[in-house]
């Protein structure tokens, strides 16, 4: 029971949950600085977007393999079905009865806090499924990146504070954007590792359309940009004095470019490039949580 547990925890690839899990506590710590804090409908928002998560990651896997986009050479999957823990058809039932789990949390919390979580949470589950799966499959038209962003920064975000006070609040908006570009930097590192397999197969990401120079101009955008607004909002006030500390992280940051830079096109030096990238950006959201949970 226990081995089997732990196979379907690395299905989800729990190093990539934090991509969830700050965006919402983000929204919901922020809403805390205006009215009572719900600890228990954050949990439950919380639980939600990691089921939604982690059934997107399952299926992705599932996806990928079926239209040839992972082999036992590419190593970019959670490896769960080359190893043969679980089977093709396993771990796509997993995978939706986990959505299904998602979704249902999702429309409790509809129920209990107002029609536009409705609206988020469906957006979510629909660019989970579709993210990979059959008849959009969005990562394989180059549209991975600008979802990701969208999803991991502003609906979950926004969803996390809309729960706790039942508004919108554009501040929120901004502060999940150095996190939304964070999580599109995991992802983005993973496209880059992966161009070579990824054309092999026939679909067409972001890195194979704009190449490799483009790509790690794209990556350093991504976490450039991450600092910088950081800096814009606390210059604004919209994010507490505090919040400079997410410079502590920018050695970690230096050193994932540093490697991009130096690696000989898309290779296995870039192997962990995305978990490296996934640390970066829970290190980061914590010091933004924290600094926002014991501000003023």
């Amino acid at each position: 029971m226990r081995q089997k547990f732990k196979i379907w925890l690395r299905a989800a690839r729990p190093f990539s949950l934090t991509a969830s899990i700050i965006p919402v506590t983000i929204g919901a710590i922020f809403a805390g600085k205006e009215s009572k804090f719900q600890f228990t409908y954050y949990l439950l928002s919380l639980l939600a977007a990691v089921l939604l998560q982690a059934s997107s990651n399952m299926l992705n896997d599932y996806d990928d393999f079926i239209n040839k986009v992972d082999t036992k050479e590419s190593g970019s999957s959670s490896g769960i079905i080359f190893e043969n823990l679980l089977t093709p058809e396993e771990l796509s039932k997993g995978g939706r009865l986990v959505l299904a789990l998602g979704c249902i949390l999702g429309l409790f919390l509809a129920f209990q806090k107002g029609f536009f979580i409705l609206i988020l949470g469906t957006v979510g589950a629909l660019s989970g499924y579709f993210y990979t799966g059959k008849p959009l499959m969005l990562k394989y038209r180059g549209l991975g990146a600008p979802l990701i962003f969208i999803i991991f920064g502003p609906l979950m975000t926004l969803g996390g504070y809309f729960v706790q006070v039942q508004k919108i609040n554009t501040n929120v908006l901004l502060l999940s954007i150095p996190v939304g570009l964070l999580t599109t930097a995991i992802l983005h590192a993973n496209d880059i590792r992966d161009v070579y397999h990824d054309k092999k197969a026939g679909i067409k990401t972001l890195s194979i359309i704009i190449g490799r120079i483009g790509s790690c101009y794209i990556y350093y955008g991504l976490i450039s940009l991450s600092y910088i607004s950081v800096l814009v909002m606390t210059y604004y006030r919209i994010t507490p004095i505090w919040s400079l500390f997410c410079l502590v992280t920018l050695p970690t940051a230096l050193k994932n470019i540093s490697k991009l830079h130096i690696s000989n096109g898309f290779t296995y030096e870039l192997a962990a490039l995305d978990q490296e990238t996934a640390k970066l950006q829970g290190q980061f959201g914590v010091i933004l949580i924290i600094s926002i949970l014991f501000s003023r």
